[in-house]
C-alpha cells in the first residue's frame, strides 16, 4: 500500500530536504575553500532557502545586497577610524544610524547595518579590516548561491502547480463556508466563529499572493505572471462575495425567506456545490448551469415583488438586506464562472510545465 502524505506535510518535507542539502553543501564548500569563518556560508544558506525558487532568489538578493553594502561601509569605517573604545563606539553609532536610515523602506538593505556592526565589532582590535570584510562577503555570497542552487535542484518547485493547489484549497474553504450559510443560527457566538473562519481564508489568500509574487521572481516566471495574478484576484472577489452573502443573511434572515422563499438558500447551495467541484478539480459545467438556473429563478421572484400591489406591502427594512443578498449572489455567480475559467487555465499551464 502506497503511503500518501497530505500536501502540507509533503511541502514541509520538501522544504526540509532543501534546507538540509543547502546547509551541508555550504559547510563542505566553505571547508574545502578553507574560509576562516565558514559558518557564515551555512547561516546564509539556511536563511535564504524558501519553499519556492522565487522566494529563495528574493531572499538571496536581499542578503547579498545588504551584506555587500554593509561590508563596504563597515569595512571602510573600520579601516579609517582610530582603534580605540571611544572612536569605535562613535563610529559604530554613526554607521549603524546611517545605514538604518538608508534601510528604512528598502528590504534590500535590511542586513546592511547588521553586517556593518559585526565588522566594526569584530575588527575593533585588528588591522586587516579590509581582508576580513572581503572574507565575510565571500562567505555570505557562497551561502546565498548554494541556497539558490539547492532550491533549483532538490525537489524543484513547480510554481504553477503550487498556485493551482493553494487556489483549490481556498475554494474548498469557501464552499464549506457557503454550505453552512442557509441553516446557520445567528448570534454573537456564531459571528465570532465566522470572523475566525473568514480571517483564516484571508490569511490563505495572502499566502497565495506571496506564492504568486515568488513565482514571478523565479527564472522565466514573468511569462505566466498575469494568469496567476488573475486567479488570485478571482478568488479574492469570490471571498468578498461570500462575506457579503453572510452579512445579508445575518441582517434579516427570516424576512428574506418570507420575501423570496427558499430560492436564496438554493442559490447559495448551488454556488457552494460549484465551489466544491472547483476545489476537487472536477468539471464544474453542470454545477455552474445549476447555479445560474437557481439565480434566474431568484431574479424572477424579485421581479415579481415589484409588480402591482406587492411593492406597497413590502417592509423596507426587510427589502434592503434582501436586495443586498440578491446583488451579492449575482456577483458571486459571475465571479465563480471567472474563477472556474482561471483555474482551468492554471491546470493547462501546469500540464505544460
Amino acid at each position: 500500500m502506497q503511503l500518501r502524505l497530505p500536501d502540507r506535510h509533503a511541502a514541509d518535507l520538501r522544504l526540509a530536504a532543501k534546507v538540509a542539502a543547502a546547509a551541508v553543501s555550504a559547510f563542505v564548500l566553505a571547508t574545502l575553500l578553507q574560509l576562516p569563518q565558514g559558518y557564515w556560508s551555512v547561516i546564509s544558506a539556511l536563511i535564504v532557502v524558501q519553499a519556492s525558487v522565487g522566494g529563495t532568489v528574493a531572499a538571496a538578493q536581499e542578503r547579498a545586497v545588504g551584506t555587500l553594502a554593509g561590508a563596504l561601509v563597515g569595512g571602510a569605517a573600520a579601516f579609517l577610524h582610530p582603534h580605540s573604545l571611544i572612536a569605535t563606539s562613535v563610529t559604530l553609532t554613526v554607521v549603524v544610524a546611517a545605514l538604518s536610515f538608508a534601510a528604512a523602506g528598502r528590504p534590500m538593505l535590511r542586513l546592511a547595518p547588521i553586517t556593518a556592526a559585526i565588522l566594526l565589532v569584530a575588527t575593533a582590535n585588528q588591522t586587516n579590516t579590509l581582508e576580513i570584510a572581503a572574507e565575510r562577503v565571500l562567505e555570505v555570497l557562497i551561502g546565498c548561491a548554494i541556497g539558490v542552487v539547492a532550491t533549483l535542484v532538490v525537489f524543484p518547485a513547480r510554481a504553477d502547480h503550487d498556485v493551482a493547489r493553494e487556489a483549490r484549497a481556498i475554494a474548498g474553504d469557501l464552499a464549506a463556508l457557503l454550505h453552512g450559510a442557509p441553516g446557520r443560527r445567528r448570534g454573537p457566538d456564531t459571528a465570532h466563529i465566522l470572523l475566525g473562519v473568514q480571517d483564516s481564508i484571508r490569511r490563505k489568500l495572502a499566502a497565495l499572493e506571496k506564492t504568486v509574487a515568488d513565482a514571478r521572481r523565479a527564472p522565466g516566471g514573468r511569462a505566466r505572471a498575469e494568469a496567476r495574478a488573475s486567479l488570485a484576484r478571482a478568488l479574492w472577489r469570490v471571498r468578498n462575495d461570500a462575506v457579503s452573502v453572510e452579512r445579508a443573511l445575518a441582517a434579516a434572515p427570516d424576512a428574506t425567506r418570507r420575501m423570496v422563499g427558499p430560492l436564496a438558500d438554493e442559490t447559495i447551495l448551488a454556488a457552494a456545490d460549484m465551489l466544491e467541484d472547483i476545489s476537487a478539480g472536477r468539471d464544474s459545467a453542470a454545477a455552474r448551469a445549476e447555479a445560474e438556473r437557481r439565480l434566474a429563478a431568484l431574479d424572477d421572484a424579485v421581479a415579481h415583488l415589484r409588480d402591482g400591489e406587492t411593492v406597497r406591502l413590502i417592509d423596507v427594512a426587510a427589502a434592503v438586506p434582501t436586495m443586498g443578498l440578491v446583488f451579492a449572489l449575482r456577483n458571486l455567480a459571475g465571479n465563480l464562472g471567472d474563477l472556474a475559467d482561471r483555474l482551468g487555465e492554471a491546470r493547462e499551464i501546469a500540464a505544460e510545465a
